[in-house]
């Protein structure tokens, strides 16, 4: 049995749905499943073709209105907006609608629970090997434990049925399923079973287990063999699961209204999270500069204007802090912006160039509400700078009508750090921190961490300091200067964050040294997604064995898919939408080798008429030209290829961090397509036909699975084909469910395995891997 089910999270964000997934609504029985059905893509055309935004096409009956934005009478109003997550599950069942009837192996999949405290036992039992046992909190008013049936249909019914066990003294419990309950179990400490039957309203719907009278601490209940059935009958216990499958998770585009006559439908468009990875910052920010703003800085300057600027904004995001403006100090002197040295990826700093210590020009601005009131209680402070002169001010903040003050600057004769506080009362201190002139003309990146007095030199702690005196309720940051204006500082500043989140340590920020110095060139590829990814809040997980260093992206400057884009195609990896959830993954090259088949499919059970056999050069590339950033340009020739069909080229532009891994690439992609070979690439599957147990194979095949297509006819070249699959549209109707898969020959990443009998052939499996 196999049932479709469609949700949406009406008034759920974004940042929500990827910290707690977010309340979801059924509106199932609205989606047209007879008809025009569900159409789903997702994945790529071929391996060599980027992954594409996977869409869902959902065609909803509109009614009463529901689906229409900005209508007051929606169930749903106002929450009908661009931007609700929604996504598509197919349940199969055999008996029991349940995917975790038992708790076998411990497993707490699909269950969970409120005010309550629940594990998996082996004593006592009823079926199996594990149940559940459940200890309500102390008086815990709607509590439970709870699992959600998917695949429903609604007006038919169904009965839930689960053996609970109850000692004498403890709660009773029932079970709820919707607006119908049980009743009250035994508290003869043993085993009974409560059965419910209702009607169901939903197509997706949940099964509580909850006290049927407020609890007592240390009241247990424990839960076994859970059954919802067809009929109005409790059956004997079913072990075998039901399983969900997810087909789509994305969020809508679209909510157009259509009218024939006075019936209204909606054709809704959603499209997974490579529309906020495409359309997130346009032109993202120095790699620097979103390392700084994901630890959100309650102001921040980044202070790479473009020449001819007179202020440096803030790109905190909080409301208060001020753009810092140029101020004049005696006469003479200059601010350049974008003259001086700056962090890498950063286009220039600002260039203070005073006449004398005590003439010049400075910048100024306040600092804002929400770090002028958490600075008492603790604050961190961060800056770059380049210079040659000693003795002058880096930056200063200082209390309104700089009645406290905290420089910092380096000392005179020495340049070492140095920091000096002010109290009201006159009270004066000074420290001299580190031993090693900063002064000496290349980029040095400094910390302050008010709550225990340390300071950090180029990402390195140099101590506490117990002499600078505490200041708070700061208002004002002075930069190149005191915030008297004097010892006007010589060379650049740039990069001043500051932080009053509690409870933040001044080591958080001291990677930040890395990335302004290298850019972390050298990252793996997973660790390189997971940097980019977590500047737009997406979650990010990757597959595979990552070994490849990725150069430095530190001047960032496109979207963020664009840069993924750059570590995917350096690693020769594909980067995927989950179907699941809010959740991005960057499958490696490894994953790919020496593919072994998922499942089988004969070529007469297909049920289709389209089946091409291509053999052509549309992949065919005899001569590769590979570059990377800072290093060599290299090309990489097939001979006999060549001579037999002409040069056919293909640039690959990498972020490869060496010559050497920039080759492996070369002629990887030379020994996998310098010649064509014969490759299904489509295949095309009516999956409901399949049986269940196929069908949920089915269900699991995703980008990168490998499949053999068996019983091929007498006119193809060898009667099976293993093939990889690259992507698929699939369209879902009522006892129908059509997959085409697109796929591509896996006998293309086949690598060399020493002395093994298949992967050791020479002249034909003897391939070096990249």
């Amino acid at each position: 049995m196999t049932r479709v089910t469609v949700e949406a999270a009406f008034g759920v964000g974004l940042a929500e749905a990827v910290l707690t997934d977010g309340t979801w609504t059924d509106i199932t029985q609205y989606a047209d499943v007879q008809s025009n059905g569900i159409s789903i893509t997702r994945g790529a055309e071929s391996e060599l073709a980027q992954t594409q935004a996977g869409t869902c096409t959902l065609h909803l009956d509109n009614s009463d209105g529901r689906f229409t934005p900005e209508f007051s009478g929606s169930p749903y109003y106002p929450n009908v907006t661009d931007g609700v997550p929604v996504r598509v599950n197919v349940a199969t069942v055999t008996t029991n609608y349940l995917r975790n009837p038992s708790f076998e192996g411990g497993s707490l999949d699909a269950w969970t629970w409120s005010l309550a405290e629940v594990a998996t036992v082996a004593t006592p039992v009823q079926s199996g090997t594990r149940a559940l046992r459940v200890a309500w909190n102390a008086g815990a008013s709607g509590a439970y434990a709870e699992t959600v049936v998917y695949g429903l249909s609604i007006g038919s019914w169904y009965t839930a049925s689960a053996y609970v066990r109850v000692a004498s003294g403890d709660v009773a419990v029932r079970l709820s399923m919707g607006g119908t309950t049980s009743a009250a179990s035994p508290t003869a400490g043993a085993y009974a079973r409560l059965s419910v039957t209702f009607t169901a309203t939903a197509s997706v719907m949940p099964l509580r287990v909850v006290p049927s009278t407020s609890p007592a601490a240390g009241h247990l209940v424990y839960v076994d063999a859970v059954q919802v059935e067809d009929g109005a009958t409790a059956t004997t216990f079913s072990a075998t699961p039901a399983q969900l499958h997810p087909r789509f998770w994305g969020l809508v585009t679209q909510w157009p209204v259509q009218w024939e006559g006075l019936a209204a439908t909606s054709t809704v468009t959603a499209i997974d999270l490579f529309s906020v990875l495409s359309r997130a910052d346009q032109h993202m920010r120095p790699m620097l500069v979103q390392e700084a703003l994901s630890q959100e800085p309650q102001a921040y300057w980044a202070m790479d204007e473009p020449a001819g600027s007179t202020s440096a904004g803030n790109e905190s995001g909080s409301v208060g802090p001020e753009a810092l403006a140029t101020v004049q100090a005696g006469a003479g002197g200059t601010l350049e912006f974008s003259s001086g040295a700056a962090p890498l990826g950063i286009d220039g700093a600002p260039l203070f160039t005073p006449a004398s210590s005590s003439a010049g020009k400075l910048l100024r601005g306040g600092v804002g509400a929400a770090f002028r009131d958490g600075s008492a209680a603790g604050f961190l402070v961060e800056a770059w700078f380049v210079t040659s002169t000693p003795g002058r001010n880096i930056l200063a903040l200082s209390t309104t009508g700089n009645t406290s003050h905290i420089i910092f600057y380096l000392a005179g004769g020495t340049g070492y750090l140095s920091v000096e506080t002010r109290q009201p009362d006159g009270t004066q201190a000074t420290v001299v921190a580190g031993s090693v002139s900063l002064a000496n003309g290349v980029p040095h990146h400094i910390i302050y961490d008010s709550a225990v007095q340390e300071l950090y030199v180029d990402g390195v702690s140099i101590g506490s300091f117990g002499a600078i005196l505490p200041v708070g309720d700061l208002s004002t940051l002075t930069v190149g200067a005191s915030q008297a204006g004097g010892n006007l500082w010589s060379g650049s500043v740039g990069n001043v964050g500051l932080y009053a989140t509690p409870g933040m340590a001044g080591s958080a920020l001291a990677s930040h040294y890395t990335c302004g110095t290298t850019g972390f060139a050298g990252e793996t590829a997973d660790q390189r997604g997971y940097r980019l990814t977590s500047y737009v809040g997406i979650p990010f997980g990757s597959m595979g064995v990552f070994t490849t260093g990725i150069a430095h992206q530190a001047a960032l400057g496109s979207t963020a898919l664009d840069h993924l884009r750059e570590v995917e195609g350096t690693e020769s990896g594909v980067l995927t939408a989950d179907r699941a959830g809010a959740y991005l993954t960057l499958r490696g090259r490894s994953t790919r080798y020496n593919p072994q088949p998922a499942f089988s499919l004969a070529y007469p059970d297909l049920e289709t008429g389209d089946v091409t056999l291509a053999y052509d050069t549309q992949k065919v590339a005899n001569t590769i030209t590979v570059t990377r950033p800072g290093g060599a340009t290299t090309r990489y020739l097939h001979a006999a290829s060549r001579a037999a069909r002409g040069p056919i080229g293909r640039q690959v532009d990498t972020l490869a961090d060496s010559d050497l891994v920039a080759a492996d690439l070369g002629n990887w992609l030379l020994q996998r397509y310098a010649s064509p070979r014969p490759e299904l690439r489509g295949v095309t599957v009516q999956a409901y036909s399949m049986g269940t147990a196929m069908y949920r194979t089915l269900m699991a095949a995703d980008v990168g699975t490998v499949a053999t297509v068996t019983s091929l006819p007498a006119q193809a070249p060898t009667p099976s084909m293993t093939v990889t699959v690259e992507g698929y549209t699939e369209t879902i109707r009522h006892n129908d469910h059509q997959i085409s898969f697109h796929t591509s020959a896996s006998q293309t990443a086949s690598v060399w395995v020493l002395d093994d009998t298949t992967y050791s052939v020479l002249g034909s499996s003897t391939r070096l891997a990249y």
